[in-house]
C-alpha cells in the first residue's frame, strides 16, 4: 500500500485569486479534497482548477457548502491546482486533502 499524506488547514481568502492546493507533483495523486465554506458573513467562494479562480464562476460556494472529490467515492479530485477567489476579504474556508505517495 502507497504513504499517505493527510493535510487540514484553513485560509481566509481575498477578492484576488489564491491557490488553495497546488497542482500534484510527480509520483503523487491527489486521493482525497474537500473544501468548506467556514464563513459566516455570507460572502461567496469561487473555485477553479488549473487556473485563476473568478468571481462566480467555476463552482461557486455558499456559507457552509462543501465541495468533495474522493477516489473512492467515484469522484476522481483534480490533480491541477486549485485556486479560490472570495466576495469579501473576510471568506474563510477549511481544507481537508490526502495525498498518496506513488
Amino acid at each position: 500500500m502507497n504513504e499517505r499524506l493527510i493535510d487540514d488547514r484553513s485560509l481566509t481568502l481575498a477578492t484576488s485569486s489564491s491557490v488553495v492546493s497546488r497542482a500534484m507533483y510527480r509520483n503523487t495523486e491527489r486521493a482525497v479534497i474537500t473544501i468548506t465554506h467556514t464563513g459566516t458573513a455570507g460572502e461567496t467562494i469561487s473555485l477553479a482548477f488549473g487556473k485563476d479562480a473568478k468571481a462566480n464562476q467555476g463552482i461557486v460556494l455558499k456559507q457552509g457548502d462543501i465541495y468533495s472529490a474522493s477516489k473512492d467515492s467515484g469522484y476522481i479530485p483534480p490533480s491541477d491546482m486549485i485556486t479560490a477567489i472570495a466576495s469579501a476579504a473576510t471568506a474563510t474556508i477549511a481544507i481537508h486533502e490526502e495525498i498518496d505517495l506513488i
